[in-house]
């Protein structure tokens, strides 16, 4: 007799769809994971009997990541037949996004997601897997020359994230006989250099599914997306091509974000994934998605309540421009607004730079960009004057002095050049800003460095720069 209801622990439960899958459920090997399914609509069970299969924590399996295994010999559910391999197919959970992932281990690649909210598995994608969610992939097949001999329906019981997976996978070891699954090569390639050539499309294309939108301006959008053949949570910034075509200034400023993320890797400077559709109406760049901005813990009071973060947030930035400097590079946006952060387990964030749209190498950086608010006296004033990364320097000074609202920042007239100037002048006169004032001087020759300043606040540590 099946259980009456699914194991608390059941994350979801596989109703069959044909003969074949009903035979897998009324096989003895998996009577112990079979239970009558409450509230399942007799029209979704052909068979008229609401049981199902449930996958979920329960299932002793050999991987800490892995769910179930399904195939013929030593599998946790067993399934009979000639084309079925020895472990055909796995449910596997991802170990940082915690999102469920179907597996295709078969010999003959003979499973596959399908229906109407299917997204098939691609012959050139390696590893073979899919994300498994609610509102996608929810019937599979495997087995036969077109993966149908054996078909069933995903019946979801919890949100994985209801069931706090993390803490669950914790106490979940390793058999040593058996490695994780889920350490392989990713499909994304590390980024690496880009050419002064048009940047190449990511080959495969990422596939994705949007989640909520992050922001947008007139540059474009920005979207929480989950890569389906991955399964990790990223950040796409969706920008509309130019009409104009190659030659247009939006495109070469599209390009050069694409290039300066391409060629930096440095802790505190947000990690560049690839880029696709230079072909199409849209360009994506894929970054890793972070828990927001800096703008936002302003907004939460973080600074007022907690002044250490400034330290922190100040010496990270500046370990970034440093990064910059030394590579010849000027950002010309830095503000709260592209400032990221990720919380560590311990306490305290991680701060990294993002959003190089503005972005130009030192030899090249003489136009008017940025926002306003930030930008250093010599962009402000005089567009003739080169700019150096000090004015990443001003702009830094700006966003610390924003951020704890030093001399009343936030509350002062803002509208013309002299008024912006004055009140970083003002700001770098308060007790608290003293002792980085030097960053807030209009000659940008008199103007510290991000080195001699991490060299004077922080006793060079992260520099970049050598200390001679």
């Amino acid at each position: 007799m099946p259980r009456p209801n699914p194991h608390p622990s059941t994350l979801f439960s596989l109703i069959p769809v044909n003969n074949q899958a009903q035979a897998v459920l009324t096989h003895p090997n998996n009577s112990h994971l079979v239970s009558l399914i409450p509230n399942l609509p007799e029209s979704e069970y052909p068979k008229g009997v609401q049981c199902g299969l449930n996958i979920g924590f329960h299932i002793g399996s050999k991987s800490r990541y892995t769910l179930a295994t399904l195939g013929r010999n030593g599998a946790d559910i067993t399934v009979e037949g000639p084309n079925i391999s020895r472990i055909h197919c796995a449910f596997e959970i991802h170990k940082d996004s915690c999102l469920v992932m179907l597996y295709d281990r078969s010999i003959t690649k003979s499973t596959q997601p399908y229906g109407a909210n299917a997204i098939p598995f691609e012959l050139e994608r390696n590893p073979r897997r899919i994300v498994v969610t609610e509102t996608v992939n929810q019937a599979f097949g495997f087995g036969g020359i077109t993966c149908d001999l054996v078909q069933f329906r995903i019946h979801w019981h919890h949100d994985p994230n209801q069931l706090n997976i993390q803490e669950r996978l914790s106490h979940r070891e390793d058999h040593p006989c058996f490695a994780r699954t889920l350490d392989e090569t990713p499909i994304v390639p590390p980024s690496g250099p880009v050419t002064e050539n048009t940047p190449r499309n990511q080959e495969p294309k990422i596939r994705y599914m949007r989640g909520i939108r992050l922001g947008g301006g007139s540059y474009g959008q920005v979207w929480r997306i989950t890569n389906v053949d991955s399964g990790e949570i990223l950040a796409v910034k969706r920008v509309k091509l130019p009409e104009q075509g190659l030659q247009s200034s939006a495109y070469t400023m599209l390009k050069r974000e694409v290039e300066a993320l391409a060629r930096v890797s440095h802790a505190n400077i947000v990690e560049y994934i690839s880029a696709q559709g230079w072909t199409e109406e849209y360009l994506e760049i894929f970054t890793k998605l972070k828990e927001g901005s800096v703008q936002d813990l302003i907004n939460k009071g973080l600074f007022i309540r907690d002044p250490s973060s400034v330290d922190s947030l100040l010496h990270q930035m500046l370990q970034a421009l440093d990064y910059l400097a030394y590579n010849g590079m000027v950002h010309r946006d830095v503000k709260p607004e592209n400032i990221l952060y990720t919380s560590l387990p311990h306490g305290g964030y991680t701060f990294q730079l993002t959003d190089f749209g503005l972005c130009n190498v030192v030899s090249d950086a003489r136009t008017y960009a940025g926002t306003p608010v930030y930008m250093a006296p010599e962009v402000l004033c005089n567009l003739e004057i080169k700019q150096t990364p000090k004015v990443d320097v001003w702009s830094l000074f700006v966003t610390i002095t924003y951020v704890m609202n030093a001399g009343g920042y936030r509350d002062k007239p803002l509208h013309t050049n002299e008024q912006k100037i004055k009140a970083v002048l003002e700001a770098a006169n308060d007790k608290l800003l003293q002792p980085i004032q030097l960053m807030a001087m209009v000659n940008p020759d008199r103007r510290a460095s991000a080195a001699k300043m991490l060299n004077d606040i922080f006793h060079g540590k992260g520099l970049t720069t050598p200390r001679n």
